[in-house]
């Protein structure tokens, strides 16, 4: 029906996109505040929802 498939990430894509997700997570880790550790924790879950949304 449509010649619809899904593909997957590419192993080299993977790596990139978990690359990102270390950065954001040592961002939120450096934060001098706690306000500022949350904030760059929603921003990472925003993305991640985002993805998850396609």
């Amino acid at each position: 029906m449509g010649g619809y498939e899904e593909m997957g990430m590419t192993d080299l894509q993977f790596k990139s996109w978990l690359k990102q997700v270390i950065r954001g997570v040592e961002a939120a880790k450096k934060a001098a505040t706690k306000e500022e550790t949350d904030e760059k924790l929603e921003e990472l879950l925003k993305d991640f929802r985002e993805d998850l949304q396609g």
